[in-house]
């Protein structure tokens, strides 16, 4: 029986909620995951390689557009 979830310091937080009592020990082995995780980003960083040039143009903008810093709000009243 296979368990999947996400390391977060010394625990594993699991997708799914376990069929056994709290308390019950249980041997553990562990395995990275094949494949890569929906919206990594390593899935991502393997998606731009697919991007035609007007994509990634687009997706410059965006990312150009949302990093821009109103400075209205920095100025002193």
């Amino acid at each position: 029986m296979g368990y999947r979830g996400i390391v977060r310091g010394k625990t594993i937080e699991l997708d799914e909620p376990l069929p056994y009592a709290e308390g019950t020990r249980v041997d553990v082995s562990i395995q990275l995951e094949k494949g890569l995780r929906k919206g990594s980003p390593e899935a991502v960083l393997q998606l731009a390689g697919t991007l035609t040039h007007e994509e990634a143009e687009l997706i410059r903008q965006a990312v150009s557009e949302i990093r821009k810093i109103d400075k209205e709000l920095w100025e002193p009243k």
